[in-house]
């Protein structure tokens, strides 16, 4: 019977030392994972935000540019809030784009960050680049929009940019991309970037209308 006692005690000690180190994980991935929301930081691990390569953008952009905010930037139609695209029911958010100290970019795991290169086009956003880690809450190769399905963006204005995709493709993430762009009508380029394959999976698309939605 003592025999027993002893190791009842000591299976439960095992289990509550388990437990303990299993909560402590949890609490230690939380706040690993509130750092770097709140720093903008990749730790190793926790992954809530990830460094991610826009190589193909900076040939084509200067993206330091791009991140500057203000009224000039968006046009007449408001921020960008949210993106729909064509066989996807969810709305997926837009925010701004995160970028370390050290210049490296950074993605969340399940939103898309915004940059605007250019200048407005007839009220418009001129160029609307949007970069995403690769997921199954963003886009991946696999889940490319069909050709001539419409993309559509709301704003904190209560405007919507409604877009036609032109193209889709998956190229090499150091590679320089060139998007087809007459200069005149606003565009949309969606890039989002596999780690493991070291490719983006590229969207472009023009704009079609921007319709008032009721709030």
């Amino acid at each position: 019977m003592a025999f027993v006692r002893r190791l009842k005690n000591v299976i439960f000690l095992t289990g509550s030392t388990l437990v303990f180190i299993a909560c402590g994980t949890v609490s230690l991935l939380l706040v690993a994972s509130g750092y770097e929301s709140i720093y903008n930081r990749s730790l190793p691990f926790v992954h809530t935000v990830d460094k991610i390569n826009l190589d193909a953008f900076e040939q084509s952009y200067d993206l330091s540019q791009a991140i500057v905010r203000d009224s000039r930037t968006y046009g007449t139609y408001g921020i960008p809030l949210t993106v729909k695209f064509p066989e996807r029911a969810a709305r997926l958010d837009i925010t701004q784009p995160l970028r370390e100290q050290n210049g490296t970019w950074l993605a969340r795991a399940n939103t898309l960050h915004l940059l605007v290169p250019e200048k407005p086009r007839g009220g418009s956003m001129g160029i609307a680049l949007i970069y995403c880690r690769a997921g199954f809450r963003t886009i991946t190769a696999s889940t490319l929009p069909k050709i001539g399905g419409n993309i559509f963006i709301d704003t904190d204005h209560a405007w919507r940019y409604v877009y036609k995709v032109t193209s889709t493709n998956v190229a090499n993430a150091n590679a320089g991309y060139v998007m087809a762009d007459g200069g005149d009508t606003a565009k949309l380029l969606v890039g989002c970037y596999d780690e493991a394959s070291g490719t983006n999976a590229y969207i472009e698309a023009t704009l079609l209308s921007v319709q008032g939605i009721d709030k």
